[in-house]
């Protein structure tokens, strides 16, 4: 009887061990700068497909005008103004980062900004490209 009830045990046991494994979701691995800076690209190319860009925003299609202002403002300095995603920090279900942003005599400026992980990618929050709207373009965020 008791060997009886050692296995029934031990198999409930593997069941709940087991059992947990797969229901487990599976957080995407913590990019690096420069593919947060290639991702940061996408989302301001306008010349790329609606789809493709809302993809890596959590507002998805909603965040795109937002994206769209951005660009566009950006795009009328030209060359003036350079940037790049630098020191990502995986912090728990977000990667916190900071974007530099250069003007020629002004200087690099930084701001904080962050991707979530939603669906399992990593997508650029809300409040940061509300953010870059406000603080780096100078323009209205929508979302």
């Amino acid at each position: 009887m008791r060997a009886a009830m050692a296995g029934a045990t031990m198999s409930v046991m593997a069941v709940g061990v087991l059992g947990g494994v797969g229901a487990a979701w599976a957080q995407p691995a913590a990019p690096n700068a420069g593919e947060l800076t290639a991702d940061l690209r996408q989302v301001l190319d306008t010349g790329a497909p609606s789809d493709a860009r809302a993809a890596k925003l959590a507002g998805g299609q909603a965040a795109v005008p937002t994206a769209d202002n951005i660009a566009n403002r950006l795009n009328t300095y030209g060359g003036m103004v350079s940037w790049e995603v630098q020191n990502p920090v995986l912090n728990g279900d977000r990667v916190d980062a900071q974007l530099a942003v250069s003007i020629p005599i002004f200087g690099t400026k930084t701001h904080n900004i962050y991707w979530v992980d939603q669906d399992g990618q990593w997508k650029l929050s809300n409040p940061s490209a509300c953010v870059i709207a406000h603080d780096v373009a100078g323009v209205d965020c929508t979302v």
